[in-house]
């Protein structure tokens, strides 16, 4: 039988491959278990379902003690309606949500195969690219904000430019509610309003359709009068000053700059993969031995990056012994990778000197001085905006040399993808190893503990708090009284414990608590997303690396008794 030319033409499109890859790449992590802020979104979603016009009104545990939700969560609602919708009709179960978070995932890929069809040829290359970048599969096997947002982020980018090029009121209307729902499902997608405010202003000077920009400012006011109707605090307000709170200062400048160019040459270091075919030899050699010669030196000059020690001590002579070569080499390489992308955003300005131009370099640019400079922590998922801009500058870098048409991935550029998707592939495989490491580890606690007479507590927030609190168990509350026999588990590998006779002044009845047994969880050997002191993709407070290669060691977890 002879194919039809409807069908084979389908699957020869460029959209039909970049929609099967981005599915493709993701289905495998579908059960991966809730981890990070995750549970902040799904008990949202809970809460929507019993009240809608209540998103934060309730309390959670999320430092030790019970606080208002609106004070603990720093991003808008919109992701956990969605939950909350999908739950609503199919139920709760990681692979159901996981399975409708490949939509937000769908609509980044094609946004950004559609935003560089618009500017660029070979739109299905920057697309493909996107996909396998490490921050995009670890972030759209999530059921956070991030991917949702930044595809409402391209896609308000993309009809605004062809709502100009056409004149097309609707292209614009439907843009500026683009901008609204990303600013909904986080905050930085405000950033798209001076955005295009900019680009608008070189492109067609003053233009009465700048007009259309008031509508996400509409909205956003409007959140802002009913978050503070409801409690009592604007939350944007509030999220602005957090991170107003944590602005880098002089003398942390250095070290911020570092770690923001680590974290975006390691996030998106499939752009990385691609320099021998966007410059010539000559430049490439003389580039590549500045930028790795100026990150060593540097390195070298310094004592600490993101808090985190280069070297084991310090001599009395000032000779520093036990360098960490491994941690420094990884740094080499993903800082000159990180200055290698602001180099390619810089060279497309100086090229091109045009509206569009300038727009992807304040995207770019904007992104980072957000993560390293302005953010209270420098992370994956704050990188994650720079990501489809990076890849479409890579693309207009080889359209200068290549000739070929619009739909022909030149060989030389099909190489360079495939370091690419192996990489990306193993950090997701690494992060939904330590997701699920967590949920195993409540399900082992409940077997031993089920039967316990006393009270069995813990420590340790993300997906372990989620998944202990769904078998029963309680987050310790450091302002309540123990008693004898109280049983209470501790993570090493997590944020915002308090480990029994180490602090007093917060946790006074702590030396009641002996350790009587620890059990472990073996996770991905040779690649770790979260190790103190090496890699934080979540928060650079964890370690200066986006992710590290090495020693892994397995999840440990302690379990303590009150005498």
């Amino acid at each position: 039988m002879i194919d039809s030319p409807i069908k084979h033409s389908l699957i020869k499109s460029p959209v039909f491959i970049v929609a099967t890859l981005t599915i493709v790449s993701l289905l495998p992590f579908i059960t991966k278990a809730f981890n990070m802020d995750e549970p902040l979104f799904v008990w949202a979603a809970r809460q929507i379902q019993y009240n809608p016009l209540d998103f934060y009104g309730f309390k959670v545990n999320w430092y030790g003690f019970e606080m208002d939700m609106f004070s603990v969560n720093k991003n808008p609602p919109f992701v956990s309606y969605y939950i909350a919708l999908i739950t609503g009709i199919f139920g709760w179960s990681e692979p159901v949500i996981h399975f409708f978070f490949l939509i937000p995932a769908l609509g980044l890929s094609l946004g950004t195969y559609f935003l560089a069809r618009s500017i660029c040829s070979l739109p299905h290359l920057a697309a493909i690219l996107t996909v396998f970048s490490p921050v995009f599969l670890v972030s759209s096997a999530s059921v956070m904000s991030d991917t949702t947002m930044l595809a409402f982020y391209v896609w308000a980018i993309f009809l605004w430019l062809e709502g100009l090029k056409k004149e097309s009121f609707p292209h614009l209307f439907l843009s500026a509610i683009f901008i609204a729902l990303s600013t909904l499902t986080k905050y930085f997608g405000a950033t798209l309003i001076p955005l295009l405010l900019v680009f608008t202003l070189v492109e067609k000077k003053f233009d009465y359709r700048l007009c259309i920009l008031f509508i996400p400012e509409l909205f956003i006011v409007g959140y802002e009068w009913l978050t503070y109707s409801l409690y009592d605090q604007s939350l944007i307000s509030d999220a602005a000053a957090y991170a107003a709170g944590s602005w880098v200062r002089p003398e942390q400048f250095l070290d911020k700059t570092l770690t923001g160019l680590s974290f975006t040459g390691g996030c998106l270091l499939g752009i990385t993969f691609f320099a021998p075919i966007l410059w010539s030899r000559r430049t490439l050699l003389i580039m590549s031995a500045v930028l790795l010669i100026l990150s060593f030196s540097v390195l070298l000059s310094v004592n600490t990056i993101g808090g985190v020690q280069l070297y084991d001590e310090l001599e009395s002579s000032g000779f520093k012994s036990g360098m960490r070569w491994g941690l420094i080499f990884q740094l080499t390489l993903f800082i000159s990778a990180g200055m290698h992308i602001l180099i390619l955003s810089a060279t497309d300005l100086m090229k091109n000197r045009d509206a569009t131009s300038i727009l992807l370099f304040l995207w770019i640019m904007g992104a980072f001085i957000f993560s390293s400079y302005i953010n209270w922590t420098t992370s994956a998922r704050n990188i994650f905006p720079m990501l489809p801009v990076a890849a479409i500058l890579v693309i207009r870098r080889i359209n200068y040399s290549n000739e070929e048409s619009n739909t022909a991935i030149p060989r030389n550029a099909i190489w360079p993808l495939l370091p690419a998707v192996l990489i990306s592939i193993l950090v997701t495989w690494a992060d939904v190893s330590l997701a699920n490491s967590q949920r195993s580890a409540a399900n082992t606690i409940y077997a031993k503990l089920k039967n316990y007479q006393y009270p069995v507590k813990f420590q340790g927030h993300w997906g372990f708090q989620y998944y202990m609190e769904e078998l029963g168990y309680e987050a310790v509350d450091f302002r309540t009284e123990h008693s004898e026999g109280d049983i209470m588990i501790i993570p090493r590998n997590q944020s915002n414990t308090v480990w029994p006779q180490n602090n007093q002044a917060r946790w006074p009845q702590g030396d009641r608590f002996i350790p009587i047994e620890k059990f472990q969880e073996q996770i991905l050997r040779g690649l770790s997303v979260m190790r103190l002191g090496r890699a934080g993709f979540y928060s650079s407070q964890a370690g200066p690396l986006p992710f590290a290669i090495g020693e892994v060691t397995p999840e440990e977890y302690i379990i303590f008794q009150a005498k």
